[in-house]
Order: structure tokens, then sequence, then C-alpha cells
């Protein structure tokens, strides 16, 4: 969102335009009962690890994807940003920087990659696709043409169906390569500079009536094409470039699944722009959104380790972690130390994507955001039950308001808090998470980088337990179907762990609790003290216990599954 004018003045007045064009998103917590649990309106791969660079070709980001793989880093989805195509808005390949994007694209799916595209609203001048529209009478305000950030073009005119139908075409030419969706980006704001905005029939446009006939049609039309898997990543609120305070809106929160507040430095200045605009955006109870760690500007030529580290901590505890943009963005690129730890949290926030998915399914039903903040200076529930108080500023002092009941620090067990506020210190490889005692976290575990589990866990869903007396809920989501409700059951020598009918084979792990006495499942037979965790996991039925935690495992069955605990 830069450079639309050089004066900080009329910038100034073209961002409280756009301000008060946006206002009238706002909605509110709705008080509802429990979610019906049924299947969310987006794919859980949207909340796995996105790599992107700025102004790449086919050869750079399939090495790009290529070192994350070989680092141990799993990447779940791509980017393929501007510039990708002959010209803006010819959705045609160019043919020196994708020459085989078909075959690219079929090959990242075998390896279980999702592609996204880099498109906006756009048709540049000085293409056929621009002449033609031109000449048909598919533009806004006659096809007048004004600069923007990458070029000169005029804006498809999404109140005329022909125009609608024509600009689909151009999309059909990747569409029909199957790719996952759109990065949409905002050059939708500069209508208001054409004073005035007016398409079919001479109907007058506003830039919010035009932001949501755009954004919609691209995440419409692509799902109508490809399925209800596919979505768009746009901004939901975002501060321009100014940062004066002033959240605009870009998209509505029903279409909007797989956000980023647009375009940061890579400082500490540009992280708490970037936690601005994610507290902002929960505001409008968006549920799904990150930024890009390290941001996506890079003005003073410099990179920052700190920056870096701790922006991707952040980006771990966000529903969606991506990483592209200009400078510095390759882990490795810093030293052994940033890449194990990036490393670490990426694959912790791959291990929280059950409890991710579930909890920003949860909220969409209720309306609410997913990122919910609290008390303290840039903090924030993520979910019921995780907070997180990220660092913002250099140092490794953080001072938290945790609120009230029990909080259990992510990486230290042992350290467990209680309403107030506190000064801590966190080192560079940890970072300021607490979970609230009671919680239920459901996990995908798939080896033993952050303890909660090794590989033998792959194949079951992880459930971490901090009970405390008294009764739980959690809703586990799924994919295309009902998901399943996890409980538990507190006494004072007593412990109950149920999950409802589904498919899933489940280890639960219980925290914070003794060794059992006796352990017996929904039908009264005792389960067994197996030798050790892997035993547990061969098994699939038992129970094991290491001092610290015990693990438990039952047979699943159409009626779901209970396990009694007896102290």
């Amino acid at each position: 969102m830069n450079g639309i004018v050089s004066s900080r003045i009329v910038s100034w007045l073209i961002s409280l335009l756009f301000f008060l064009s946006s206002l009238g998103g706002l909605s509110f917590v709705k008080d509802q009962p429990d979610p019906s649990l049924q299947a969310p309106a987006w794919s859980p791969w949207v909340h796995e690890h996105w790599v992107w660079e700025n102004e790449g070709t086919q050869d750079t980001i399939l090495s790009v994807v290529n070192d994350y793989e070989s680092h141990g880093i799993p990447v779940g989805a791509i980017i393929i940003d501007n510039p990708w195509s002959t010209d803006i808005g010819t959705f045609i390949p160019d043919p020196d920087r994708y020459p085989d994007l078909a075959q690219h694209i079929e090959m990242y799916h075998d390896r279980g990659i999702r592609v996204m595209l880099w498109a906006t609203c756009m048709v540049n001048e000085g293409t056929p696709t621009f002449e033609e529209g031109l000449e048909k009478g598919y533009f806004v305000a006659g096809g007048k043409t004004l600069k923007w950030w990458s070029g000169r073009g005029a804006f498809v005119d999404y109140t005329n169906p022909e125009a609608v139908e024509w600009f689909h075409r151009q999309m059909d030419i990747v569409l029909d390569m199957g790719i996952d969706g759109w990065k949409v980006d905002g050059a939708d704001p500069y209508i208001v500079l054409l004073l005035p905005a007016y398409g079919k029939n001479s109907l007058h446009i506003t830039w919010k009536q035009y932001r949501d006939l755009f954004y919609r049609d691209f995440f419409e039309y692509t799902r109508e094409k490809l399925g209800n898997d596919r979505v768009i990543s746009a901004r939901p609120v975002n501060d321009p470039a100014l940062r004066i305070g002033l959240p605009l809106v870009f998209t509505d929160r029903d279409i909007n699944f797989a956000g980023w507040v647009g375009d940061n430095d890579n400082d500490w200045g540009g992280l708490r722009h970037a936690l601005n605009d994610m507290l902002a955006s929960s505001r409008f109870n968006f549920v799904s959104y990150g930024s890009d760690i390290g941001g996506f500007r890079n003005p003073h030529k410099e990179k920052y380790k700190d920056v870096f580290i701790r922006w991707a901590q952040l980006g771990a505890f966000c529903p969606v972690m991506e990483n592209g943009g200009n400078g510095e963005h390759m882990p490795w690129n810093y030293d052994e130390e940033t890449t194990e730890i990036y490393r670490k949290f990426t694959h912790l926030h791959h291990e929280l994507i059950p409890y991710i998915y579930s909890q920003a399914a949860y909220s969409f039903e209720l309306v609410k955001p997913t990122m919910r903040p609290t008390a303290g200076t840039y903090q924030y529930l993520l979910g019921d039950d995780i907070l997180v108080a990220p660092i913002f500023e250099p140092g490794e002092e953080r001072t938290i308001v945790f609120p009230p009941g029990e909080w259990i620090y992510m990486f230290d067990q042992s350290q467990v808090y209680k309403a107030g506020v506190k000064k801590l210190t966190f080192e560079l490889d940890e970072f300021p998470v607490f979970i609230k005692k009671g919680a239920i976290i459901p996990l995908d575990v798939t080896n033993d980088l952050n303890g909660n589990g090794s590989a033998s866990s792959a194949g079951y869903t992880t459930v971490a337990l901090y009970p405390q007396e008294g009764s739980k809920k959690f809703g586990l989501y799924e994919e295309n179907k009902q998901g399943t409700m996890l409980a538990y059951e507190k006494g004072q020598n007593s412990l109950k762990i149920s999950a409802g009918p589904g498919e899933r084979a489940f280890l639960f792990c219980v925290r914070g609790e003794g060794s059992p006495a006796l352990v017996s499942d929904q039908s009264g037979k005792p389960l067994p003290l197996l030798s050790s965790f892997e035993a547990l996991t061969t098994a699939g039925k038992g129970y094991y216990t290491d001092g610290n935690q015990t693990w438990y495992a039952t047979d699943q069955n159409s009626d779901g599954l209970l396990i009694d605990i007896r102290y």
C-alpha cells in the first residue's frame, strides 16, 4: 500500500477516505450454543506452513521448497507471487519465468504441497487483454486508467455480468491447471482515486461495494470450478503504510480463511505493525490469518536475527504461518541456531493444527475471533486455552498480564502462574506461551522435537489434557464431515476421558496428575500397563507412564470411547 502519492498530507487524506469507506464491517459476538460440529468452511491445509519469495521464478521457488525440506522444515503450501504472468490481468504464465507452470503445479501436488497464485482486480495497459476489455466496456469508469504500485491499469467492472464472465475466462487459464487458490492483493482501494468510480449503467461504486464484489468473486468462482478446499488469501484488516491507526477492512470474514495483514518492514517496528493489524482484525471477528514472517519490506537492506526468530515464533501461534517477502527469509542463511529454532516452531505449529482448525471453526460459527486480545500489551488468547504474549522489542524480558485461572508454561510445564502481572525472561529458543489449566489440546504429532510424542505417534491424534476438578469439552472438527466431541470429568480420585463416535485413533496424554491405580475401558475391562511409549503406540490399547505424564489408548467404536482412571 505504498506510493499512492508523494505528499504526506494527501496520503493521510486518502487513508482517511479508505477508512471511512471501510466502515460497516464490524460485527459482534453472538450468544449461541455449542457449535454443531459440522465440517468447517475450509480445509486444514490452510493452517500448514506456507512459503514464498518476492519476484521469483519456477526454478527459484522450487529451490526454496527443496531447501526447507532438506533442513527438516515442512512446507504445506507455496505462493507464486507477482510477477508470474506476462502482465497484470492476462493470467498467461510468463514463458521466461514459468515455462512449465502446469507441470510444476502437478509436481507440487504429488509432494502434498498446495499452490497459490498472486492476483488482483487490475488489467494493465499495453496488453491484448486490456485492449479487448476497453473495447467491450468491461472496465470501471469507461476504462479510465491510473498508476498504481504495479503499473498503470484499469479496474474490472464487477457490476457488469459480461465483464465478470470475460474475466473468468482469463482466470480459467490457470484454474484449469488446478491451483489451490489466490493471494488476492489490495489494489482495490485505488478505486477512490477515479473520482468518480462508476460501472455498468453509470452505477456509482464505493470502495466498500467494489471490494465486496471483487474478493467474493475470486473466492466463489474458484470454489465453483475446483471445490470447497480452495481459498483466497487477502488482507482482513490493514493499517496503511503511514501507520496512522485507521484500520481498513478489505474482505468479509466469511470468505477470507487464509488472510495476511499486508506489508510490514523487517524490523521491530514492522513486527509491532503486524501485531496491530492482526489484533485489529480480531475486532472484526476474522478467524484465520497471519503475517509475513520477517516482514515484507527491507528498507535498510539489513537482516535482524532476533526479529526474524521472534516473528517466526509468533507465526507458529497464529492460525496462518507464512514466510516470504523481500530481504532474508531463509533461516539457514542466518545460522544453525536460527534454523533449529525455526524448525522446532514450525513443527510445533503443525502439531497444533487440530487445535487451531477446531478453534477457528468454532469461532467462525460463534462469530468471534480465534486470536482474542487480552489485558496486557500485545497479548491474546489463541482459541480458548492458549495465552500468547509475543516478544515485540529487543531483549529477553517480557511483562505478562495473566488472566484469571492457572497458566502452565508450554516450554517448561513445571512452571505455573496465577492471575496477575509477572515480568519473566525467555531465551531465544523459547517463547511466552501458556496453556490454561483444565485445557484439552488436540495435536498431530509425528516426531519428538517438542516433547509431545515421537515418530510412533503418527497415525494417532494426540490429545494433551491438563485436568482440573469438574468437566470440560472440546469440539474436534474434521474436514468434510461431522467432528468428534472430546471430554473429561475429574473427581477427587478419578478421571473419565471420553470421545464421541469417529474414525480417529487417539493417544490421550494426561499431564499434572499422578500415576493411576486402575484403568479400564468403556466395557469395564482393565487396560494393561505397557513398558514403553513405543509399546503403547504399537499395541493401540493400554497405558504408559513416564513419571511426568501418563499416556492412554483404547479402541474407537461406533458408540465412542471411554477411559475410566482411578488414582
